[in-house]
């Protein structure tokens, strides 16, 4: 089973014992995190924005037919993936409860996210289809050229050299 960054922001919210505690005590003006939390906080949700702009960025690209820059936006998720990551381990160790105003922010955030990563992934899979139709076909004409015209007793085309799609340069 897979966690999702929805998982984990509600597992950053408040004990909600400590909070009736603090309730039945006297009322401080306390926002409910400190300034440590609210730079994590930022950090994660600059990396969450980041990232949803990366990926619509990516999706606009493949739309118009830009695929020579496939590759530079590869690196640019992972090392967002990784500062995400980051932002949640440091959050998880430091024991990080985010007060429902600002959980409502995160999840609405990763909201756009989750869109972003939903339409880059079609984008994605329909390139990939496409590139395997392209080498089927190819495949299928380089077969037809290379046919002698003959054929076995068991009614096989017979064709002077075995032909596979290791041997092509699939590369966009």
């Amino acid at each position: 089973m897979s966690v999702t960054l929805k998982d984990l922001i509600h597992e950053f919210a408040p004990d909600r014992a400590a909070e009736q505690a603090q309730a039945e005590g006297p009322a401080a003006p306390d926002p409910g995190y400190d300034g440590a939390t609210a730079l994590l906080v930022r950090d994660f949700l600059d990396a969450v924005e980041a990232l949803s702009a990366v990926l619509e960025e990516e999706s606009a690209c493949i739309a118009a037919g830009m695929l020579d820059r496939l590759e530079a936006f590869a690196h640019r998720k992972a090392a967002m993936a990784e500062q995400l990551e980051g932002a949640v381990l440091r959050a998880r160790d430091e024991g990080i409860r985010l007060p429902d105003d600002l959980r409502a922010m995160t999840l609405q955030r990763i909201d756009r996210l989750e869109r972003a990563v939903s339409t880059n992934a079609s984008g994605l899979v329909a390139l990939r289809k496409a590139v395997l139709t392209i080498n089927r076909n190819l495949l299928v004409a380089l077969e037809k050229a290379a046919s002698d015209g003959t054929y076995a007793r068991d009614g096989q085309a017979r064709r002077p050299v075995e032909l596979s799609a290791s041997g092509l340069n699939a590369s966009l």
